[in-house]
């Protein structure tokens, strides 16, 4: 796209030169030979028609269209070019764009058709395939830079027209590259000045027009824990620290092409013969040594990734990004050792976005679904509650595990949506269906972390239990050890809900952070033992369980041993003082619409 650019504003100046130089000689046309006055217009008139094509083709960069479109759409889309060309330049001998008489220069009878016919001819389909491609190619900036200038190019015509002995067009082109630069051409879109090196940007940008990706090879450089050191060395210094980096990769890497991508993270991009052990090795020992600012040092340390050797998919972008993703990811990291991008990573890359679409059609068209697992009393198993639990399908009707899906709405955000959906649907089945008539007392429904730190949930769900018209005792709200990390915000708003009568139970304890001076502090009516920490009493006994489980009763909760698979579990929870007893021995969760049979 920039070296067409480059061509478009090279093409421009000679068109301009070109133009002014014809005009003259056809004004003093006496002082010319024929031949001479018939070179120097068909110069401008091939220049002219090259413009027309070039404002074009950068749109059609623009749009990605070679990703798209068959290269014989390219090539076709050249014949209006050629044929203005083979025209004009035969006009010698026909006559028909213009002729040089004895009284000098004159309009041939096609010259409108030849002229017009060619401009108005690319600017039609440029807004053709910006109006059919903007969806997927164009955000809405963009999308009116690319309207924009084409729209000038159009005026420019219409004036053309209308004022044919003004030499105005060129202003409207000049206008038109001007609109492309602060659209799309513009440096410092691309350009990190922090780093002095290109920016994700201008990767994204870099990948997408790499034909075949065979002949290219990357390596991804990451500052090992990089929010930490920026903690450590400060925001000022870590910036002044990443443009020592950059400027060290351009310098000693100048065969390759360096990105910087945020994060501390940097990539190298070069030739299939990339040696990238040796690379690995000089960042290495590079790092080994201080990066000396004015008025500090700072000791660093990196990750590397790259593409394994036997990796067969071939997508660019995948291979790229997933290396991106696993730099910011310290979990298995060794400073200086390097992890290799694997086809099992982009097919779970796939997984994973295949599955946040189908969360974003799920929320927007309502289509979560509740199941139902009851919760039964530890020593007569009858059905006291149950817990209402979020499951999905894509639209082909074909399920995601709760495992899968869960942690990316979590991430994403998308838990927020779903959890409201699930709390609603949830209240609209105990409106319809009557708790008592059931003979159950109450519902749990699950709060994720991130849910249960919105400062609106409380008037959401006040808002929803209003509508429903149902009781709020009949909704207990559990909540997972995760929301205990915050114990002002976690006091705060069970404070706010206990108002409007909702009770909450504290779900999979014995995972994450809750200890017994917490839960004093805290209103819970039920503490659920996770599953983990049940199975592992069952196969192996001991005295802290059964302890613990009874200080719990001491402090007023009731417990619930969640995980329960066989008799033998759930005879041993009993015995140990367990309330309630949750798990596939009694049912595994059903569709709300099968929980009244389940009951029955």
């Amino acid at each position: 796209m920039n070296r067409i650019y480059i061509q478009l504003i090279v093409v421009e100046a000679v068109v301009m030169i070109t133009d002014i130089v014809s005009s003259m000689a056809d004004e003093n046309y006496y002082d010319y030979e024929k031949w001479q006055l018939y070179l120097i217009n068909e110069l401008f008139f091939l220049f002219f028609f090259f413009r027309a094509y070039l404002f074009y083709i950068i749109t059609y960069y623009i749009l990605k269209l070679h990703h798209h479109l068959k290269n014989v759409y390219y090539h076709i889309m050249k014949i209006p070019f050629w044929a203005a060309v083979i025209l004009t330049v035969s006009t010698s001998l026909t006559g028909y764009v213009f002729y040089i008489s004895e009284d000098g220069y004159h309009r041939g009878i096609i010259y409108d058709y030849v002229i017009y016919s060619c401009l108005i001819f690319y600017v039609v389909v440029s807004f053709a395939i910006i109006l059919a491609y903007r969806k997927s190619s164009l955000n809405i900036v963009n999308f009116s830079g690319a309207i924009g200038y084409n729209l000038t190019i159009l005026f420019g015509i219409c004036v053309r027209k209308m004022f044919p002995s003004y030499l105005l067009f060129d202003t409207f082109c000049l206008i038109a590259l001007i609109v492309i630069y602060l659209s799309f051409t513009n440096p410092d879109f691309y350009f990190n000045r922090k780093t002095n090196t290109f920016n994700i940007n201008a990767l994204q940008y870099f990948v997408e027009e790499i034909s075949d990706y065979r002949y290219y090879r990357y390596l991804a450089i990451g500052i090992h824990n990089y929010k930490e050191m920026r903690d450590v060395y400060g925001s000022s210094q870590m910036d002044k620290g990443l443009s020592l980096i950059g400027l060290y990769f351009k310098k000693e890497f100048k065969d390759y092409k360096t990105f910087y991508c945020g994060e501390g993270r940097f990539d190298i991009i070069g030739k299939r013969d990339i040696d990238s052990s040796t690379i690995i090795n000089d960042i290495n020992n590079r790092f080994k040594e201080a990066w000396k600012l004015k008025d500090n040092i700072m000791y660093l340390e990196v990750d590397f990734v790259q593409t394994a050797e036997d990796m067969s998919i071939e997508s660019p972008e995948k291979r790229i990004y997933i290396g991106l993703d696993m730099l910011s990811d310290y979990t298995n990291s060794i400073p200086g050792n390097v992890r290799y991008v694997r086809n099992e990573d982009v097919e779970n890359a796939d997984r994973q976005a295949y599955i946040r679409k189908t969360l974003k059609w799920v929320i927007e068209n309502e289509k979560a679904e509740v199941y139902l697992q009851p919760i039964v009393r530890a020593d007569t198993h009858e059905v006291e509650g149950a817990e209402a639990l979020a499951r999905i399908k894509d639209p082909k009707g074909n399920r995601i595990m709760p495992g899968e899906f869960i942690h990316i709405a979590e991430k994403n955000g998308a838990i927020n949506q779903l959890g409201e959906q699930i709390f609603k649907k949830t209240c609209k089945y105990i409106k319809e269906n009557g708790i008592d008539k059931m003979g159950i007392s109450w519902i749990n429904v699950n709060l994720s972390p991130m849910q249960f730190m919105n400062n609106s949930l409380a008037d959401k769900f006040n808002a929803i239990i209003n509508t429903s018209g149902i009781d709020v005792s009949h909704i207990h709200l559990e909540i997972t050890e995760e929301a205990m990390v915050d114990q002002f915000v976690l006091e705060r708003q069970i404070g706010v809900m206990k108002e409007s009568g909702f009770k909450f139970v504290l779900d999979d304890y014995g995972k994450g952070y809750s200890n017994l001076d917490r839960l004093k502090s805290i209103p819970f009516i039920n503490i659920k033992i996770d599953m983990a920490i049940v199975r592992d009493y069952c196969n192996n006994p001991d005295k802290l369980l059964p302890s613990l489980i009874q200080t719990f009763k001491i402090m007023g909760f009731t417990v619930t041993a969640e995980g329960i698979e066989t008799e033998e579990m759930a005879d041993a929870m009993y015995k140990i003082g367990c309330d309630y007893l949750q798990g596939y021995l009694f049912s595994p969760p059903v569709p709300i619409e099968e929980f009244a049979d389940i009951l029955k």
